[in-house]
């Protein structure tokens, strides 16, 4: 198994362009999951493990450890995966993976910050960062809050792709595909003024730790969780995807569309920005108020076409009259 994991990832990597994050992740879940459950079956072969297997592999990761029923999703989405590779490429006749359904993952509003809550998780970095990163985890913030990277976006970022003539950086999204994005004003100076102060980076990055290394995935949640702990914000999230779902749901706020928001927040399908469009039961009336033309014709009984809508108009404008009058 472990020679046809090699090629599966090394697949993942050349053939479907997923990132290294990604290509970690499926590692995990099947060479330190799945495999090591398997053996403990007598399975030494992929092509030995059965539905049942994977079934009590499931049921382990739900019964003993624990697992949610997304991360269940995920591994199973991981093992499906792999297994389509082993048929694809004629090593196996049958998927076993195939028929089992994936487990029903709880929907949820996603968590983000409100305007004051932002202002105040910025002025806790002014207030309190140590002053050898205080410019380097403000611009991390910014770029979090105002662009909306992803954590493997914003450490795999490097000093060429940043252009501040035309205020804006180039980033590498999920599937290897290459997007610009724009810089505002205050992104574009918060990255400014971290690169006049920048430390000697090693091999081209631009967010660096302070002795010119490359900064890792899990150092940059525990910056963003440090300071949000000071700011006293607690949310169900405590990281840097905290960010971008406030990045996302203040577009949605500013009247941006969700076609616009995907295209920024760099979504695969449309489903995933939907769930940041939400309509307060009054705007849903507002939006369909909008949809009247302004009057309506019906028959009265003998058959004469009237207008409905002046009518009703008229009647309130008649009524408000009448109360005037008994006022007075």
């Amino acid at each position: 198994m472990k020679s046809e994991l090699g090629r599966f990832l090394r697949y993942l990597e050349v053939e479907r362009g997923n990132s290294p994050c990604t290509i970690r992740a499926y590692c995990l879940d099947l060479g330190k999951g799945l495999f090591p459950f398997v053996r403990q079956r007598d399975r030494f072969e992929a092509a030995e493990i059965t539905r049942d297997d994977i079934r009590g592999y499931l049921d382990y990761l739900a019964l003993e450890r624990g697992n949610s029923s997304a991360a269940r999703a995920r591994k199973l989405a991981a093992i499906k995966s792999f297994f389509n590779y082993l048929v694809e490429n004629e090593r196996l006749e049958i998927n076993p993976a195939a028929l089992i359904r994936s487990p029903k993952i709880p929907e949820k509003e996603p968590e983000y910050l409100t305007e004051d809550e932002c202002f105040r998780f910025l002025t806790t970095i002014a207030q309190k960062a140590k002053p050898r990163v205080r410019e380097r985890d403000m611009a991390m913030a910014v770029l979090f809050l105002h662009v909306g990277l992803r954590v493997s976006e914003l450490t795999n970022l490097k000093l060429v792709n940043v252009d501040f003539d035309r205020s804006q950086i180039k980033i590498t999204r999920k599937g290897n595909k290459e997007q610009y994005l724009h810089l505002n004003t205050e992104t574009g100076w918060a990255l400014a003024n971290y690169l006049a102060n920048r430390p000697e980076a090693r091999n081209g990055w631009f967010f660096v730790g302070t002795k010119g290394g490359n900064l890792s995935r899990t150092y940059v949640y525990g910056v963003v969780r440090r300071y949000l702990n000071l700011a006293g914000i607690n949310k169900g999230k405590h990281g840097p995807h905290l960010l971008r779902h406030t990045f996302c749901t203040r577009l949605h706020q500013k009247g941006v569309t969700p076609f616009i928001i995907k295209d920024l927040a760099g979504h695969k399908s449309l489903d995933t920005t939907m769930r940041y469009i939400k309509i307060e039961n009054k705007e849903q009336a507002e939006a369909l108020d909008r949809l009247e033309f302004g009057i309506l014709y019906a028959a009265d009984p003998e058959g004469n076409m009237i207008e409905l809508q002046h009518w009703g108009v008229e009647a309130k404008a008649s009524g408000r009259e009448e109360k005037t009058d008994d006022r007075s």
